[in-house]
């Protein structure tokens, strides 16, 4: 995978997380979700989680796209 392709997952699963974070009710401001210690511990689990599922999609479609490949003549 390019470069390109490991920022964007890592952008987006931040993204993410911090859109999860702000939809929470205890959280008041941006600011307030990314300098609390507890806040910002959930933050980085809910990113690599959802690095993970992406991760593991982005795997799924290049592997179906190789079986495909393989199968046509």
């Amino acid at each position: 995978m390019s470069r390109k392709t490991h920022i964007s997952i890592f952008g987006l699963s931040f993204f993410t997380a911090v859109v999860l974070g702000l939809i929470n009710y205890d959280t008041k401001s941006v600011t307030g979700l990314l300098f609390t210690k507890e806040n910002l511990l959930a933050l980085i689990v809910y990113s690599l989680l959802f690095m993970a599922i992406a991760y593991t999609g982005v795997w799924m479609y290049i592997e179906a796209k190789a079986i495909l490949k393989k199968k046509s003549f």
